[in-house]
């Protein structure tokens, strides 16, 4: 009996190492991949049929993007959108939800709310291009960051007020009651109270919020394609009609993504820690 449990659990390991391992090679083959075409020279991009590994390794895709200025530029905008995005969202999401969770509103109410933020994160963001566009020229805010940020809070703000709508309703009640009993206001219990025993949450959602606002494509595209153009708009600037430039669109890729690589290194912990708070209750 041991014997066939023991069997039975390393079949279950080969299993699991099995998925992981095909999991780990369908993330890091096409990255690995863009990192090797960054460092290729341009005429092998011309080979039939194509070479995986280069014959010689060249940086100077990478030497043209930090000689042109609009690179820095286009960092700037891209790290501007995110903090600003990042920040106003993290903020009206969060104190939305805890106003919605403490409103006592009837279930059903409530149940209409929550349906109305899943379905602004997850409708179809290229119907509201041409209306949003619209709206941006009449505010004569086109080709500016601003337009991307509000863009971008018309997305992130529901979502992170979903998020954390959801940490609230599962807050013990009985915590805040103690803080009243010894005569704290509401505000007092939020910032002295909630927001610490909620602050992994608070966390996780601004990894997600920072995660989506740097990878914005399809309203930034819309609205701002010069002066405030993002490094993910500037990927997609090597493709035209003379052809695509692989080198620098593999080499701009590899310096968009590597600031989120980093990112996420040191911010893995709190996103883990953030989505399983409060998974495991008693």
């Amino acid at each position: 009996m041991k014997r066939q449990r023991s069997v039975r659990q390393r079949a279950l390991a080969l299993a699991h190492g099995s998925i992981l391992l095909i999991a780990c090679l369908v993330v890091l083959v096409p990255l690995a991949y863009l990192v090797i075409n960054s460092v290729k020279l341009p005429r092998e991009f011309l080979t039939v049929p194509p070479t995986i590994l280069p014959t010689a390794v060249t940086f100077e895709h990478y030497r043209d993007l930090f000689e042109d200025s609009k690179t820095f530029r286009h960092f700037r905008n891209s790290f501007t959108v995110t903090l600003w995005t990042t920040g106003v969202t993290i903020i009206s999401g969060t104190l939305a939800a805890y106003g919605l969770a403490r409103m006592r509103l009837a279930a059903k109410i409530l149940a209409s709310v929550t349906f109305i933020f899943l379905f602004i994160r997850f409708y179809p963001r290229v119907t509201t291009v041409i209306p949003f566009f619209l709206v941006m020229r009449e505010l004569d805010l086109l080709d500016t960051v601003w337009a991307i940020i509000i863009g971008q809070l018309g997305i992130t703000i529901p979502f992170v007020t979903w998020l954390m709508l959801v940490v609230f309703q599962d807050l013990p009640r009985e915590i805040e009651e103690a803080a009243v009993v010894d005569g704290a206001s509401v505000w007092q219990r939020f910032w002295r109270v909630v927001l610490p025993i909620v602050m992994p949450s608070v966390s996780a959602a601004a990894i997600l919020t920072a995660f989506l606002s740097w990878n914005e494509f399809l309203i930034a595209s819309s609205v701002a394609r010069r002066k405030a153009s993002v490094l993910s708009i500037a990927v997609a600037g090597f493709v035209s009609d003379k052809g695509i430039q692989w080198g620098p669109m593999a080499a701009m890729s590899v310096v968009m993504i590597m600031p989120m690589i980093v990112f996420a290194l040191f911010a893995q912990k709190y996103l883990i820690r953030g989505i399983t708070f409060g998974a495991v209750k008693g």
